[in-house]
């Protein structure tokens, strides 16, 4: 299964209903691309994985538990100098995008309240996680991203975090069936019903929009101009 939007958006309903005002027991970083959070509530332990590595990138929760390096990254350790002890308040999805904010309240080093966001960035070679204060300022980043890298967007500690560019597709989340109509109406007849909805929207990727197809229509390989614009449109909302 494809990890896009829609599977990003079960994860955090899942991780809701699980986790939500757990403590963060631990914080663990046993891969140089993943990082582990361990919520804990009543005697019950949620572990959280949030992997940002080119190759496979995700986030789940995981019953396995992997060995640490007996040195803990720099990473790692300012995330339990922030999150260690803070109650997860909860997830949500940026639009329908593969950008998870997972929001933590704690206190600062005075003992103050202080809230602090973790930003998951599921985007294949571009994936990242940062570490932000309540007013977005980066307080640390998996991997950093300097002028060198990227002209558009830096990823620093100590300047504001910015999302990732949007991209110019529609969202499913406002989508209308009379907008849908109008978009599939105006499509290439000679692409595929699967490739135009790739196209036209955010957050599906081609293996959920050739299911989206194949349930409408019992072909993923159907053309625009052939498939049922009734059953299209019921399949995908």
């Amino acid at each position: 299964m494809a990890y896009d939007g829609g599977m990003l958006r079960a994860v955090l309903c899942e991780l809701n209903r699980a986790a939500a005002g757990a403590k963060t027991e631990r914080v663990c970083q046993p891969a140089a691309d993943e990082i582990d959070l361990i919520f804990a509530d009543r005697g019950t332990r949620h572990r959280l994985v949030i992997n940002a590595g080119a190759g496979n990138p995700h986030m789940a929760l995981s019953l396995t538990a992997k060995e640490n390096p007996a040195v803990p990254p720099m990473f790692c350790m300012l995330l339990r100098k922030h999150l260690a002890g803070a109650k997860l308040i909860g997830g949500e999805q940026i639009g329908f995008d593969r950008v998870a904010r997972l929001r933590f309240a704690g206190y600062d080093e005075m003992g103050y309240p202080a809230e602090k966001m973790l930003y998951a960035e599921i985007m294949g070679k571009y994936s990242n996680l940062t570490l932000t204060d309540a007013d977005d300022r980066v307080l640390a980043v998996l991997r950093p991203v300097d002028f060198t890298t990227s002209r558009k967007r830096q990823l620093l500690p100590g300047m504001q975090y910015e999302l990732p560019p949007a991209q110019e597709k529609r969202s499913p989340l406002t989508e209308t069936p009379d907008g849908f109509a109008a978009a599939l109406a105006a499509a290439n007849p000679e692409k595929t019903a699967a490739a135009f909805l790739v196209a036209t929207y955010v957050g599906i990727a081609t293996q959920t929009a050739a299911e989206m197809v194949f349930r409408a229509t019992h072909s993923a390989d159907i053309l625009v101009r052939d498939a049922d614009p009734a059953a299209l449109s019921a399949s995908f909302f």
